[in-house]
């Protein structure tokens, strides 16, 4: 009897490993990943000068109320491609998501040549 108690619990044990091991996870993307992505989308929208190509530039954004990006900082030494950044994406509605308020995101950007 208690050798059956014992190969019956071992089989349930393994049964639930098994069946939670199987369970697919639901990855959601990462919030910074999906304002990265729009914030892509807004910088190729408008023609990119020749002057800023080959430079790069760190922006740390928030999200207001109404989902409306804020540029806190642009960490840049080309002053042509921080006036770009700013007129391309600053006040500017994020269509898709919710985001949480008062989170700083930062976004690497680099301009191919």
């Amino acid at each position: 009897m208690r050798k059956s108690i014992f190969v019956l619990s071992l089989v349930l044990l393994f049964s639930l490993s098994n069946s939670t091991a199987s369970t697919p996870e639901v990855n959601k993307p990462k919030t910074s990943k999906a304002i990265a992505v729009q914030i892509y989308n807004m910088l190729g929208e408008n023609a990119i000068p020749t002057e800023i190509r080959g430079s790069k530039a760190e922006v740390r954004v928030a999200v207001d109320t109404g989902n409306y990006l804020r540029i806190l900082s642009i960490e840049t030494e080309n002053e042509e491609l921080e006036k770009f950044i700013r007129t391309s994406i600053d006040f500017r509605k994020l269509t898709k998501g919710t985001y949480e308020k008062g989170i700083v995101y930062r976004i690497p950007l680099e301009v191919r040549e």
